[in-house]
């Protein structure tokens, strides 16, 4: 046997051994890529949802401020309205002095 015929299987076997690695590490490779798009994924999904909330919580805020300006409005007219009835009832208390005194001297 030469030494030829011995090494040629070695050969062959290791070349099939380095192709069975080089296989291996593409396939752990492909699998981090693959994982790390999942993640990336995920992330992304994450993110749209936590943008969805902040829509949702700036809409409730502007519908929340409206009506905060609404009820000041309100609160306004109310105030407007009090002070009208308060001006009146001086009137009235002006004319119920008059009309005592009117009364008393009569």
């Amino acid at each position: 046997m030469h030494a030829h015929d011995i090494v040629q299987p070695l050969d062959a076997g290791l070349q099939r051994l380095a192709g069975v690695a080089f296989d291996m590490r593409q396939d752990r490779l492909h699998a981090q890529c693959e994982a790390a798009y999942e993640q990336r994924e995920r992330s992304l999904s994450a993110v749209g949802r936590v943008a969805a909330r902040v829509r949702e919580d700036a809409n409730t805020i502007a519908a929340l401020q409206a009506e905060v300006a609404r009820l000041r409005g309100e609160t306004n007219s109310w105030r407007v309205r009090a002070l009208g009835a308060e001006a009146h009832l001086d009137e009235v208390r002006g004319a119920l002095r008059t009309l005592r005194s009117s009364t008393r001297a009569a």
